[in-house]
């Protein structure tokens, strides 16, 4: 196995000299990353561990069903702008694609909107294992006409993230059921600031939150998978029992 340093210059992506050994990807310069880190990712941990603490109580207490969600608290824009930060990291297309929702995010805006054509969605994911990758494309093509269209997804216990097209811009392609129609939308959390630290998680997403896998792991067999491969980055592994 080798890595190499990704750079990008003047909107283009290259990669350093191969180096033997390791898996790791850098996308996200100084100032970036310690912005996440010193103000978003810390709300996303804590986040994701009282959706573990609860998924873990479940199974010793007998809790009510999580309907519409759990009932745990969130800071929304946090959490959305560490997901978000994350993505541009693995992504480099999206700083093209989508300048101005790079530029708030990097400003730290208060309020930001989600830019024509794209959409965050959110699913509850318990598997131990992950996936982080960039743009692909999947259409179903056995059994049933379905796609999986993302700019970015994020597979982490206990949460699975995508950043899609719009559906409604796909639908009429006749290209089938987009796998990820069943997850909440989760756009409007970008409308709270880093003000909002603690909010119901049900408040926030009235529609179900389903538990998934990752949607190319149901009937792999019956997919085509398309992607660019000299820009894609896909990062998998498992999570320690």
């Amino acid at each position: 196995m080798t890595s190499a340093a990704v750079r990008v210059h003047s909107n283009e992506r290259t990669t350093g000299r191969p180096r033997a050994g390791g898996m790791w990807l850098r996308g996200l310069c100084r100032d970036c990353n310690s912005l996440a880190g010193e103000n978003y990712d810390a709300a996303y941990g804590d986040f994701a561990a009282r959706l573990a603490a609860y998924f873990s109580a479940r199974t010793r207490l007998l809790l009510p069903a999580a309907e519409p969600a759990p009932p745990v608290s969130v800071a929304p824009g946090r959490v959305v702008r560490s997901v978000l930060i994350g993505m541009f990291a693995t992504t480099p297309h999206l700083r093209t694609m989508f300048p101005d929702l790079a530029h708030d995010l990097q400003h730290r805006r208060p309020h930001i909107t989600m830019p024509d054509g794209a959409t965050l969605r959110m699913a509850l994911y318990p598997s131990r294992s992950t996936r982080l990758a960039s743009m692909a494309y999947g259409l179903r093509i056995l059994t049933r006409r379905q796609h999986y269209h993302i700019f970015s997804e994020i597979y982490f216990r206990p949460l699975a993230w995508a950043l899609s097209p719009n559906e409604d811009r796909l639908d009429a392609d006749g290209l089938g059921e987009s796998a990820v129609s069943s997850w909440p939308v989760v756009d409007q959390w970008l409308k709270y600031g880093d003000d909002v630290t603690a909010l119901d998680l049900r408040y926030l997403c009235h529609r179900r939150i389903p538990i998934v896998d990752h949607p190319l792991r149901e009937g792999r067999d019956e997919w085509v998978e398309t992607f660019q491969n000299d820009t894609a980055a896909f990062l998998e592994g498992n999570i320690p029992s």
